[in-house]
């Protein structure tokens, strides 16, 4: 039997030996094996809580096997060399909760140095084990559009805003959906399910659902739907598939003996299927409503159901812990995924549809590969609990769970935020189209709607939203104070649309002007080339006349020369005489109008080139009045924006106030 001094003696060989071993980081093995180095620091400092005999948490170290099979909430170290995503190395770097070992300092560095060179060489058992080579990390994801519809995406245009049920108090939250494109989320009262502006927080419409409280609340692929299961327990269930923008039911889908617990529809929404405390999972053809497969292989309530994106996969997660995943074309068992120690509470796919996620009553989130149902990581994501969980567009996670908290996660498992709000189990969360906020509710029925990146900045939003006529009392007092803004709004405009008036009537007077005397010089030049023309007329007359006259002179002195030798031809004489006369006459005006033309010519270009000249004078005077209709221009457009942006706020008030004003008629 070894006394206390030798197992003293011992304990303390053990740890010297260690220590050599290990020495600093820098004097670490090149191959760092369990048995040779990690065993005997876990028998220094852990085994006497976690060996065969005594598994606190589920886990013993004292075996290279219990080691890997890990503990109550599942692995604590993988083959894959991932030091961030090892249980075992967040608890003993006291990087997380419960510190290891607990109520002592943190392992010396030289110990840890060992520790973490063991699991990023792939958690080596001995000497002659090899390290398996490393795969390529199926946690690395790229952001994903698949889905996003090409055009507006939906959001409630016509959606009713009667409220159907009024309660003193809101339920349990059951369920929330965000719409993958918009910033819209539905929140699930009783009998109704509420949609609102994730920004804003304002009240966009109110879905009856009149068959009792959705349990589940999802939207399609591409945001045009909302799919909601639900009904009253022990008595109905079914699957209600909505139109977003109209708020119109297209379909209702199954009729259980009993709520539905979860439900979805394809990416194709063709089929739908459904589960809840019949422990089936039952696959619809929403087209005519036909039952296509009755599958049975959980052994408790099923508690979540969700299609992969892609449409090809189901996932399906009970009471009891059990988890599958089923072809959903042909209804057989894809996976059988075991691990998780407490009841499935939700399930989510990654965009990619390559990685699942589960949520767990066993206190864990855990991440799960489609080509052999291989655990990719388990979370420590809430004690008491997980509720529910989120992917986002970016692969990140959003979880909920029983200590009251909301946490988004990052695509490697990474913890990004804890939120809380008061110690209620939170049950539902959400995360928004553009990753930016979180909503979350509770079992109190409060719901929070959260930014990510500031906290403080939070919105409240009901499950139950008050009566309609109290909320159109509401509108309306809301609407006479937006009314009571826009009439000092609607002055200030109206006097700067006349003072811009006032601006541009000097300019347009100048203009005028100006204009004016452009079309004055103008007529002036075309009267100058119309001279001309005259001018160019009579140049081709000249010539010719004057030809005639020398003629008619020659006739003349003809005649002249022969009337000395015969009297007779003084007629003739006279005649010719008369004539030469009459065509020097019209030579002579000839020659003045075109004297006359020419000046003209002068005259008109001259009238012309002083109309332009005061025109463009005139038009170096526009700058400043320019500038004040400009100064002017500014301050309408200012006026303006205020005056559009009231008057669209009292457009909007007064559309919703029509909407419930329809209701409650």
């Amino acid at each position: 039997m070894i006394n206390q001094t030798m197992l003293k003696r011992f304990v303390l060989l053990a740890a010297g030996a260690c220590v050599a071993t290990t020495g600093f980081a820098k004097d670490v093995p090149d191959k760092v094996t369990f048995e040779e180095h990690v065993k005997p620091i876990f028998r220094q400092h852990c085994l006497n809580c976690h060996h065969q005999g005594d598994k606190k948490g589920g886990l013993a170290l004292d075996t290279f096997g219990s080691v890997i099979e890990g503990g109550g909430s599942g692995e604590v170290v993988y083959d894959d060399g991932d030091l961030e995503g090892s249980r075992l190395w967040q608890l003993v770097s006291h990087a997380d909760t419960p510190i290891m070992p607990p109520n002592q300092d943190k392992l010396p560095e030289p110990q840890l140095a060992i520790i973490k060179a063991w699991i990023e060489g792939g958690i080596l058992e001995n000497s002659g084990s090899k390290a398996k080579k490393k795969k390529a990390n199926a946690l690395a994801y790229v952001a994903s559009t698949g889905g996003k519809p090409e055009g507006p995406v939906a959001m409630p245009e016509s959606v009713p805003l009667a409220t159907p049920v009024v309660t003193e108090r809101a339920s349990a939250v059951t369920a929330i959906a965000a719409s993958p494109w918009a910033p819209l989320v539905a929140v699930a009262g009783q009998k109704q399910i509420v949609l609102y502006h994730s920004d804003s927080g304002e009240l966009l419409g109110i879905l009856p659902f009149e068959e009792g409280i959705a349990q589940d609340l999802k939207f399609s692929r591409d945001g045009s739907y909302l799919i909601a299961g639900g009904g009253e327990h022990s008595f109905q269930g079914l699957v209600a598939i909505y139109d977003v923008k109209t708020g119109e039911r297209v379909a209702s889908v199954g009729d259980e003996l009993d709520t539905v617990f979860g439900a979805d529809a394809n990416d194709s929404m063709s089929r739908v299927a459904l589960g809840g405390p019949q422990k089936m999972l039952r696959i619809f053809d929403v087209a005519n409503g036909d039952m296509l497969f009755d599958l049975k292989k959980h052994t408790d309530w099923i508690y979540t159901v969700s299609y992969s994106p892609d449409g090809i996969l189901i996932a399906s997660g009970d009471r009891s812990g059990g988890l599958c995943v089923w072809e959903a074309d042909t209804g057989r068992l894809y996976l059988d995924l075991a691990g998780h120690k407490g009841a499935i509470h939700s399930v989510a796919w990654r965009d990619d549809s390559n990685v699942l996620a589960s949520a767990s009553g066993d206190g864990t989130v855990k991440l799960w590969e489609m080509e052999g149902g291989k655990t990719l990581r388990s979370i420590n994501a809430h004690g008491g609990g997980v509720t529910s969980v989120k992917f986002d567009h970016q692969g990140r996670l959003a979880t909920a769970g029983v200590d009251g908290r909301a946490k988004l996660w990052a695509a490697d498992g990474k913890e990004l935020k804890n939120l809380q709000q008061g110690s209620e189990a939170m049950l539902e969360v959400a995360i928004t189209h553009d990753g930016k906020r979180l909503v979350y509710g509770n079992w109190n029925g409060d719901v929070f709607n959260t930014s990510v990146d500031d906290p403080k900045n939070l919105v409240s939003l009901r499950p139950n939203p008050p009566a309609t006529e109290v909320r159109l009392e509401s509108a309306k007092t809301n609407l006479a104070s937006v009314q009571q803004k826009l009439a000092p709004v609607k002055a200030e405009l109206e006097k700067a649309i006349a003072g811009l008036e006032a601006a541009k009537k000097p300019l347009a007077e100048l203009d005028q002007k100006i204009a004016s005397l452009k079309k004055l010089s103008a007529e002036k030049e075309a009267a100058a080339k119309a001279s001309e023309a005259q001018v160019a007329v009579l140049d081709g007359k000249l010539p010719g006349a004057s030809s005639l006259t020398r003629d008619l002179q020659d006739e003349v002195t003809a005649l002249r020369v022969a009337l000395k030798a015969d009297p007779a031809k003084m007629s003739a004489l006279a005649d010719a005489e008369e004539k030469f006369a009459a065509k020097l006459v019209e030579i002579a005006k000839l020659r003045r109008q075109r004297i006359s033309e020419q000046a003209a010519i002068g005259s008109h270009r001259q009238q012309s080139a002083a109309h332009m000249a005061e025109a463009e004078k005139l038009a170096t005077t526009r700058g400043p009045l320019e500038q004040k209709i400009q100064q002017a221009q500014q301050l309408v457009d200012s006026a303006k924006k205020s005056h559009d942006q009231i008057a669209a706020e009292a457009a909007e008030v007064q559309a919703k106030i029509n909407r419930m004003m329809a209701n409650v008629n």
